[in-house]
């Protein structure tokens, strides 16, 4: 799995860190919400951050269920929008704020909030962020051009991962997708992996799976 930063023009390349270079060390249990899932970690420190996501067109929850409970298991709180149109931000702001709320015996005293989604969730994930005043990005196999558009860039301290597969011919990097999500960052890195566009519904996510949890355990644990 390779990656590339780009921070403030300077285009440096490296390898992601794997994800198995942290140890899942907190259980997850899930709670429904109005109009949002949570899967909520016990464990580790007992103070924890917060990803919101964003689902993919059509998607559910459900078929993200595995992905976003390895997620959990980092010790982060996932606040899951139950939208299968998350483009615009605004349901992944409210499932974030109903984390903030009612969780709030367990989160950090001011959590760490990154945005996420998978798809049109993932090029919603730069809208929540602005709606949010997130500290970080992480886009998974991002469309930003069919089923949703990015609607100014995030703030220049806003970290930004976005996330491409190889075999991806519905959200791939090329020729919109990565110009996109670089033109409205400051601070950028993008990761290549293999997998199609449905690698994120099977299993642990496979290695779009692999890359975002590598990701949180370098912006929010």
């Amino acid at each position: 799995m390779n990656i590339k930063v780009l921070v403030r023009g300077a285009l440096l390349l490296g390898c992601l860190m794997s994800a198995s270079a942290f140890a899942q060390t907190c259980s997850v249990r899930q709670v429904n919400g109005n109009q949002a899932v949570f899967f909520v970690p016990s464990g580790g420190d007992g103070r924890y951050n917060i990803l919101g996501w964003g689902n993919g067109t059509g998607a559910t929850v459900a078929g993200y269920d595995g992905l976003l409970r390895a997620a959990a298991a980092r010790c982060v709180l996932v606040a899951a929008a139950t939208t299968s149109n998350s483009g615009s931000g605004v349901e992944v702001q409210n499932a974030v704020n109903q984390a903030r709320s009612r969780f709030s015996n367990i989160l950090n005293a001011n959590p760490r909030v990154c945005t996420s989604g998978h798809s049109q969730g993932g090029g919603g994930s730069f809208n929540a962020a602005n709606r949010l005043g997130a500290q970080c990005v992480i886009a998974v196999q991002p469309d930003t051009v069919f089923t949703t558009r990015i609607f100014a860039p995030v703030g220049r301290n806003v970290d930004v991962t976005c996330i491409f597969s190889v075999a991806d011919v519905l959200a791939p990097a090329l020729p919109s997708n990565s110009l996109n999500c670089r033109l409205n960052s400051t601070i950028y890195r993008e990761a290549t992996t293999a997998g199609t566009h449905f690698a994120p519904l099977t299993g642990n996510g496979g290695g779009p799976g692999t890359a975002m949890r590598a990701a949180i355990d370098r912006l929010l644990r």
